[in-house]
């Protein structure tokens, strides 16, 4: 393993762990982490669990030297599955506590959840992208292309 690979595998362990730290402080009740209740703060905690565990599996990858093309979709199936499951949460199953907005209403929340939920979408259409091995300027414009449209969808959810 080269120096700088195992630079980056240790930050991410060490982000991970970080993670892992904030994750289970949420669950204590006398977090420094201020939410309105204690199902807040278990949400919070296991939302941070879920990155500290993608994390850790990002640095190991890095560390066994896995093919770059084979982490990009692991790490697009992952992220677009997330954001299918936490749209899902939102949309069906009145999760409001995930969003980062406080006090939603249940229509707002609907409608994000269903923009989440186009987001992974979008997300997991760049898989056969990289597995296809397009150029990177071809991904890079569809990346963007896909995050100016879940923006303008978001605003619209919020309206």
């Amino acid at each position: 393993m080269e120096a700088g690979t195992g630079i980056v595998a240790g930050l991410l362990t060490a982000a991970a762990f970080g993670c892992f730290w904030l994750a289970r402080d949420a669950f204590r009740s006398e977090s420094f982490v201020h939410t309105s209740d204690d199902a807040d703060g278990r949400a919070n905690g296991i939302v941070l669990a879920i990155v500290a565990f993608g994390l850790l599996a990002l640095a190991t990858a890095i560390a066994l030297e896995a093919p770059d093309r084979h982490i990009a979709m692991g790490t697009l199936v992952a992220t677009a599955v997330l954001c299918v499951g936490l749209g899902w949460l939102v949309r069906y199953r009145d999760r409001r506590d995930l969003l980062t907005t406080p006090d939603v209403d249940r229509k707002t929340a609907r409608r994000l959840g269903a923009v989440a939920m186009a987001c992974g979408v979008l997300v997991f259409a760049l898989v056969p992208l990289v597995w296809l091995e397009v150029t990177a300027k071809t991904i890079a414009l569809f990346a963007i292309g896909s995050s100016v449209v879940v923006l303008v969808a978001v605003a619209f959810a919020y309206r």
